[in-house]
């Protein structure tokens, strides 16, 4: 099989919500409360929710500014009008792209319920707006309100039944005090299995929902983001396999994404010894730890990462899934899905597997 009919899935990538948005889309009584795009002393653009509380710590070590002094804010302009990123998929050679908010990775962070929902009812609504460009390249995933588990039920059938959404994301951190794990979850989780749809998990770092490292490195970027993806992702793959979710939901599947895929076989690595050594303290997993993963669980990847060849020897290749995080600040803005293909480390069948072929599996596209 020749490189040439390798197909390209993006399994994460990003838009960026138009800044009227939640004007345009939010529902009456809340249109009037709509988060807004504010400024603060350093330059940022931040998300301002609730009235009162910025996505990100307005004192936060900012990012650089241009040779003109305006702010550089994680390529603001890019992926606001499909068409342009339909231009960039060309120009990548991705057939298709699953698509997670920026903005709206915040929603889950909302403390009144009912302003939950309206939230993301309203971004959902713009999203499939916003693929409507060409609903065949461009997939929606949906943002649902965890913080109400049975409006998040039916959103997600909403969204999955009626806009044809492909996915729902949840983050990985605890929402309201309950981790992925906790059985309020179940609901949303046997929703997920009925329609045939893939829950992911995606990280989003910011200032207001448990997140691992923010205590120890207060306002300091490079150190949150640092720790937040992996080590999330780390707890929520821990809490979901070892408390018992995956095997009250041995259908469900679960996609662990914008952590790279570096942490995971050493993190398979450890559950399994701590099964083998103390499994009368999970009784009720039946088998290893990373059983569990291998039958119900994917990562993403990242195309620079230096050993990827070796994670996918130990995790195999059928649970990898290309990513490419456009157009986030930490993103390539072009020429991913060539620097996997270019690496003389991964066989043309590996790359066939990460590139599409698993990504086609998860999402039930052929």
């Amino acid at each position: 099989m020749s490189e040439k009919t390798v197909r390209v899935i993006d399994i994460d990538g990003h838009v960026r919500e138009a800044d009227d948005l939640w004007e345009r889309y939010l529902e009456a009584p809340f249109r009037a409360r709509a988060p807004k795009i504010e400024q603060v002393a350093n330059g940022q653009l931040l998300f301002l929710l609730e009235g009162k509380r910025h996505h990100r710590r307005p004192n936060e070590s900012p990012f650089p500014v241009k040779e003109d002094g305006s702010p550089v804010n994680e390529h603001r302009g890019l992926a606001t009008d499909p068409r342009e990123r339909l231009k960039d998929m060309d120009r990548d050679g991705i057939e298709r792209g699953l698509l997670f908010p920026s903005a709206g990775l915040y929603l889950p962070s909302v403390e009144e319920e009912a302003y939950a929902v309206a939230l993301c009812r309203a971004y959902n609504n713009w999203l499939y707006d916003y693929c409507g460009t060409d609903r065949t390249r461009l997939m929606g995933v949906a943002v649902v309100p965890v913080q109400d588990i049975k409006a998040a039920v039916e959103e997600t059938r909403r969204a999955v039944v009626e806009l044809k959404f492909k996915a729902v994301f949840v983050r990985p951190n605890p929402v309201k005090g309950r981790g992925l794990d906790d059985p309020y979850y179940d609901p949303l989780y046997e929703t997920l299995v009925e329609l045939g749809a893939p829950l992911m998990v995606h990280e989003g770092s910011g200032a207001f929902l448990p997140t691992a490292g923010v205590d120890r490195f207060v306002g300091q970027w490079f150190f949150t983001h640092t720790i937040s993806h992996p080590f999330e992702q780390m707890l929520a793959s821990l809490s979901l396999i070892c408390k018992g979710t995956l095997d009250r939901h041995p259908e469900l599947q679960v996609a662990f994404l914008e952590a790279g895929a570096g942490w995971l076989p050493y993190w398979l690595w450890r559950m399994d010894e701590h099964y083998e050594i103390l499994p009368f303290q999970v009784p009720w997993l039946k088998m290893k730890p990373s059983d569990y993963f291998r039958r119900q669980c994917y990562t993403s990847f990242e195309p620079d990462e230096t050993r990827l060849g070796e994670v996918l020897s130990a995790i195999g290749a059928e649970r990898a899934l290309f990513a490419s995080d456009y157009p986030h600040w930490d993103a390539k803005l072009s020429g991913s899905p060539q620097a996997v293909m270019d690496r003389p480390d991964l066989n043309i069948e590996t790359k066939r597997k990460i590139m599409g072929e698993n990504a086609a599996r998860l999402l039930r596209l052929d």
